[in-house]
This record gives C-alpha cells, sequence and structure tokens, in this order.
C-alpha cells in the first residue's frame, strides 16, 4: 500500500553508501601498513598485529550489535556504530605511539562492525518482490569504495609534506586516515532523518510508531501530502519482554536463536562465514604489501632469477635489505595505487551480473560458484612469480571472494524471521570477524618464511565454505520445516 518508488532508491543509496563507507574503514589499513612502518618501527609480526586489530573489534562487536538491533532498533544500532567508526578513526589519525593506534583500530573495528546491521535494515523495507535483487546490489556500493579508497589514497599518501612539533608529527597517512573517517560521520547523521525499520517496529508491538513510518514511506514514493489510508493496525498487543540487563539479554537472544528450529541454518551460516571471511582478510589486506614485494623484486632484479614460485619472491623482501643494510623505506609503489583500481574495477561484472540474474539462477548458486572459485584462484596464487601474474589471480580473487560474503548476509535476511535477523546475521559475521583476526595473524607470521600455509589455509576454508552451501535451503524463510 505504501508503493514502491523513490524512498526505496534512496534508502538503497543510503545503506549502500554506509556499506562503501564500511570499506573505507575496514581496507583503509591496507595502505596504512606499508606507508606507516618507518614512523612505528613495524615488522611483519607488528603489521599483521595492526591488520588483526579491527578485526579484533569487529569480532566483539558484531555479536553485541546484533542484539541492540534487535532490542533497541537497527537504525538505532546504525547510527551509534558509525559515529563510534569515524570518531575512533580521527583519534588514529594521530595517533603517535604504537600501541594506541592498535587500541584505536580496535574500537573503529567495534563501531563499523554493526554495519552488518543494514542488511536487516534495508531489507525490511523491501518487499519480497524486489528484496533479493536489492540487497545484491550492496555489493556494487562495496566495490565503488574498494575502487575509490586507492585513488584517495594515491591522491594523498604519495605527498611529502611533513608537520613536526616535538612528539607530534603529522605525515600524508595521517591525513588520509582522517579522510577515510568522514563518510562513516556524514552517513550517521543521514540516517537520523530517517525511519526505523517498519517490521522491527511491528516486531515490538509498536503499532503508532510503525503507522507514523508507513505515512512516511507512502508520502515519499507517492509525492502527495494525502493521509495514508491504514490509521491503525488489529494485530496482538505489544510483546511483553522482561526487564534483563544488557549481559541477560544478550544471553537469552543467543540462547533463543540456537534453541530455535533456525539452529540448524544458523550453525551452517556460523561457519560458513568463518571460513570465507577468514579467506577473504587474509589476502585481501595484504595485497597492497605483496604487490610493493613484487615491484621491489622485480625493480631489484632487470633479469630472471629463477623463482619458481611467489613465497620464495616475498621471503626475498626480508632479506635481502638486510644483506645490502638498506634503511627503513615506507613508499608505496605508484603501481601499487593502479592495481588496486584495477582489482576493484574487476569485481564491477560479478556485482552487476549477480543483481541482475538472482531471481532466475537463486543465491545458492552464485555463493557455491563464488567460493569455489575464489578458491581455485587462492591456490593458484602459489605458482605465481610475476607482478602482473599477480594481478590477475588477486582480481578474480577478490571479485568472487568478496560477492560471496556479500550474498552471505543476504541469504541470512531471507532464511531468518524479524526477531532473530539482527541476531543471527551479526553473530555469522562475529565468526568471520574471529576468523579474520586470526588470519591475519597467521598472515604476520608466516608470510616471510611460510606463505604457502596462509595459501593453503585460504583456499581449503573457500573451498569447504563453498559445499557448505549447498545444505542450506534454496529459498526463504517459507520453505524452513
Amino acid at each position: 500500500m505504501v508503493g514502491f518508488g523513490s524512498f526505496h532508491y534512496y534508502i538503497l543509496f543510503i545503506c549502500g553508501s554506509l556499506f562503501a563507507a564500511v570499506a573505507f574503514s575496514v581496507t583503509s589499513v591496507s595502505f596504512l601498513v606499508p606507508s606507516a612502518q618507518c614512523d612505528f618501527h613495524m615488522t611483519s609480526v607488528h603489521k599483521g598485529i595492526l591488520n588483526g586489530a579491527s578485526m579484533m573489534g569487529m569480532f566483539s562487536g558484531s555479536f553485541i550489535w546484533g542484539y541492540v538491533a534487535d532490542s533497541k532498533g537497527r537504525r538505532y544500532a546504525l547510527i551509534l556504530c558509525m559515529i563510534m567508526d569515524g570518531v575512533f578513526s580521527i583519534i588514529s589519525s594521530v595517533s603517535q605511539i604504537y600501541p594506541v593506534l592498535i587500541f584505536c583500530r580496535l574500537m573503529s573495528g567495534f563501531g563499523v562492525s554493526g554495519a552488518t546491521v543494514l542488511y536487516s535494515y534495508l531489507g525490511e523495507f523491501i518487499n519480497s518482490k524486489y528484496r533479493e535483487k536489492f540487497l545484491c546490489w550492496m555489493e556494487m556500493f562495496w566495490t565503488s569504495g574498494v575502487i575509490l579508497l586507492p585513488c584517495v589514497a594515491w591522491l594523498i599518501i604519495p605527498q611529502t609534506f611533513r608537520i613536526e612539533y616535538g612528539f607530534f608529527l603529522f605525515r600524508s597517512w595521517n591525513l588520509f586516515v582522517i579522510i577515510c573517517a568522514f563518510p562513516s560521520l556524514i552517513l550517521a547523521y543521514l540516517l537520523v532523518r530517517l525511519p526505523e525499520s517498519p517490521k522491527f517496529l511491528l516486531a515490538k508491538g509498536k503499532h503508532d510508531e510503525t503507522i507514523d513510518c508507513l505515512k512516511f514511506v507512502y508520502k515519499w514514493n507517492n509525492k502527495t501530502k494525502d493521509n495514508f489510508p491504514v490509521t491503525s493496525l488489529i494485530l496482538p498487543d505489544c510483546i511483553n519482554e522482561q526487564s534483563n540487563s544488557f549481559l541477560n539479554g544478550l544471553y537469552e537472544s543467543t540462547v533463543g536463536l540456537f534453541t530455535s528450529k533456525f539452529k540448524f541454518i544458523a550453525i551452517i551460516t556460523c561457519i560458513i562465514q568463518y571460513g570465507a571471511t577468514t579467506s577473504y582478510y587474509m589476502l585481501m589486506l595484504w595485497f597492497p604489501e605483496l604487490m610493493n614485494r613484487f615491484r621491489w623484486y622485480e625493480t631489484s632484479y632487470l633479469g630472471p632469477k629463477n623463482m619458481t614460485n611467489m613465497c620464495e619472491i616475498v621471503s626475498m623482501f626480508k632479506t635481502e635489505p638486510e644483506k645490502i643494510d638498506q634503511k627503513c623505506n615506507d613508499d608505496i609503489d605508484q603501481s601499487v595505487y593502479l592495481n588496486i583500481i584495477i582489482i576493484g574495477i574487476a569485481c564491477i561484472p560479478t556485482s552487476l551480473i549477480v543483481p541482475l540474474f538472482v531471481n532466475k539462477l537463486g543465491l545458492r548458486f552464485f555463493l557455491v560458484v563464488s567460493f569455489l572459485g575464489s578458491g581455485l584462484s587462492a591456490a593458484l596464487l602459489y605458482f605465481i612469480t610475476s607482478s602482473l601474474e599477480n594481478l590477475v589471480l588477486s582480481s578474480v580473487f577478490e571479485a568472487l571472494s568478496s560477492v560471496g560474503i556479500s550474498l552471505m548476509y543476504c541469504i541470512a535476511v531471507e532464511l531468518f524471521p524479524t526477531e532473530y535477523r539482527g541476531m543471527a546475521v551479526s553473530i555469522g559475521s562475529t565468526f568471520g570477524k574471529i576468523g579474520a583476526l586470526m588470519g591475519n595473524i597467521v598472515v604476520g607470521v608466516f608470510i616471510d618464511e611460510l606463505c604457502v600455509i596462509p595459501i593453503l589455509v585460504s583456499c581449503s576454508f573457500l573451498i569447504i565454505s563453498g559445499l557448505l552451501v549447498l545444505t542450506l535451503p534454496k529459498t526463504g524463510r517459507t520453505n524452513i520445516k
């Protein structure tokens, strides 16, 4: 009755922009690692910890934000999480001590982890005819963020200005982090001007607020000042909820999900999220570092050096500078920025194809293809010997694994009802961030000596995730018995 029109496209734009801001926040650390390594005297292990700090925050935050979204509201959770991400990102931009930087990245990750709620928020405004397609369009916005981020980094980080005042030092990478924080704060303000999810309000028995929300959407879609034809809802009274403490409520909400008829679906989605997200962040956050090492090798050795695989080339970056006693070099080769932009552009075809054909082929089909395809590309990374081969496989891996993770959020929105949806999506995200945290530490520990281990783990987890998708229901909630 509210119609389908301009409001729904506007909220798609807001939620999509929020997802792009998440891409900025999460992946900006991949440029921070090589550009700030000298200021903080970072080894590979330190870089792994820095990459993992955001994942640690996201791991702890995802679980909590899911409960907040199911108890206080989708919009409420999104506003708080984006403000937290923006504020701590700005603080991290002026950090002068490594532990402070780690803490700020951790808190920023804690905040941005709540952004997974946007799938529930958007999906609960959209009717079943358009829901899957709209949710799948979110991947295009993530891709836009992935493409735009290296453009901003390329513009800012190579600048050579240096502001010093006593202990305080401000360089180009500091400015880059500040710029990446602004989208979160801007979107938090725009979210304040939007209504809460009507399905959430309805599930909480807030009939008057539900009517107000529907009036808002009705007037926007129909561009009219006429009153919404519905004046009351004949539904059960307000749901009686026990007045529990935050921790008790969080515990009961979690137990309620895993003791309900949806427990099997919840367990499978958590395992898939763990495997897929571990694999994705193990490699994606290290792409600039790996490309920088490949470029160093190719410029240091003009002729072939008979390298047989990537691991031998990558390990030389650690040993060679020690031989010639080079000073710390935090310059990022110009080709790295261009390569990351190319990887982002390579994601556009999958981001367009999935929304256009998802209603015909289904979410499961695209999930299986994306996970198995990205798993194969991860395995082939071991055999590359040039930056060009690295670029091609990295593009394939990013395009397929990224869309697969986004589709996992889409299928969770479809599989779980309103009262469980926020918690189910967030718990799955929590398991994913546990894997991402562990994966980045594994890469930091093994990248110099045994890089075959991260590659093997990434490949295996993606293939297992693809096979587990086949155990999920083919369509939405109506097929779950």
